[in-house]
């Protein structure tokens, strides 16, 4: 389960040639302009929930210098003897994503929307994705070239100055995974595609966030015996270190935890997305690669509806490790937490019926924001949205919808 909060900014320093408005928690009341550049920017005003840090946890994230490469463990190979995924087609679906937003204190001359485009992975194939208003797509500066589309929308009549709305459409070919075991295999399976070395370098580095070279992490790893054993392949080991996870944590959402490795190990709670980085991080310190994928369930919101008395639109984030020999396998703590009953806790390992969308992945988005600068975005669930103009936030307000429904095309 997850949540959404709406992180409209606080706290006002000089930026360029006007206001950076950056997060805590609510809008405030009387932000005026600068007299001399009367210019406003309004960064990321955002959703995120069970997934998103607040702007000191953000500040932290980027603050913080990736840790310098180490050499991390190499598995042989042929240990996952016997394990396969099946991947079948599950559904295809269009999924309507509208953010509006009203502020009748303000008159804007110019506005800018971002979100990204739903990337091609195991999980899911873009079909088509298309805006309204029209997008351009950029990359985003991280090795993973994310790719965002970006809407800039230059004021042209007085119905634009107080208000505005982006909205993505996309179409989604979804597929549904199970992790399989025949204990009379006797070979691997030929039919999969090796990591490249690209991606299996990317997929094992310490960042910001997956900080494992960490003193903090290192006992905490120790301490709960998460070094891979001679003898287990990836697959193995993965299960053991989901099991310990969801066996001693417990679901909890903050919004201004700090979602980093080191010190979400010191505690026994967090949600969707704390649970998905200290899964990876763990995986990728003992050489097994790893990423989080950050979206939303593919079903509709329902209207009124909350977690934690705020709005909720389907937000969530799971994980992915890649076992040699098997290829990218699917998991979710924070569901085997809430819901799963079972003495072994495995229902939510290895398994997706095809009912989540992507929209990035791993934290931290860096991209240009089109009007002040380059921006981080640790998970990226909502448009993102920038400004200039003359006025104050004291009337703002804004709109979100969340629609899934199926999509004429053929399954595939």
């Amino acid at each position: 389960m997850q949540t959404a909060v709406l992180t409209a900014m606080l706290g006002i320093r000089r930026f360029d040639r006007g206001l950076l408005i950056h997060p805590p928690a609510t809008i405030p009341s009387g932000v005026p302009l600068m007299h001399s550049a009367k210019t406003l920017f309004l960064a990321a005003i955002m959703f995120a929930g069970l997934c998103l840090t607040d702007a000191q946890a953000q500040d932290n994230a980027v603050n913080r210098q990736a840790p310098t490469a180490t050499e991390v463990p190499k598995i042989p190979g042929g240990l996952n003897r016997g394990f396969s995924i099946v991947r079948t087609p599950a559904k295809r679906v269009t999924a309507t994503l509208t953010f509006a937003v009203d502020i009748p204190s303000v008159k804007a001359d110019t506005w800018v929307f971002a979100m990204p485009v739903p990337p091609n992975l195991p999980g899911q194939t873009l079909v088509n994705a298309s805006t309204t208003p029209t997008s351009e797509r950029i990359t985003d500066k991280s090795v993973l070239k994310r790719i965002i589309r970006r809407s800039r929308i230059e004021v042209v009549d007085d119905s634009q100055t107080s208000s505005a709305q982006f909205r993505c459409d996309d179409e989604i070919q979804l597929f549904a995974r199970s992790l399989q075991f025949d204990k009379r295999a006797i070979s691997a399976n030929p039919s999969v595609d090796s990591l490249s070395d690209k991606d299996r370098a990317i997929f094992l580095r310490a960042t910001p966030e997956y900080d494992f070279q960490s003193e903090a992490f290192q006992k905490w790893k120790t301490k709960n015996r998460f070094r891979r054993i001679r003898t287990e392949g990836e697959v193995r080991f993965a299960q053991r270190v989901f099991q310990r996870l969801a066996n001693t944590y417990q679901y909890s959402y903050v919004p201004s935890e700090d979602r980093t490795a080191s010190l979400l190990c010191q505690s026994d709670a967090t949600d969707c997305g704390g649970l998905s980085t200290l899964f990876a991080t763990v995986m990728r310190s003992e050489g097994v690669p790893a990423r989080i994928l950050s979206g939303r369930w593919a079903i509709s919101a329902n209207p009124g509806e909350t977690i934690n008395d705020q709005p909720y639109y389907q937000y969530h984030v799971i994980a992915e490790f890649y076992a040699q020999d098997v290829g990218w396998i699917p998991l979710d703590t924070s569901s085997a937490i809430i819901h799963d009953r079972t003495q072994t806790k495995l229902q939510y390992f290895g398994q997706s019926d095809g009912d989540f969308i992507t929209y990035h992945v791993d934290p931290g988005v860096e991209f240009d924001t089109d009007l002040h600068g380059d921006y981080r975005a640790p998970y990226f669930q909502i448009p993102l949205m920038w400004l200039t103009g003359e006025g104050t936030l004291d009337q703002f307000s804004h709109q979100e919808s969340w629609t899934v429904k199926p999509s004429a095309g053929r399954q595939e």
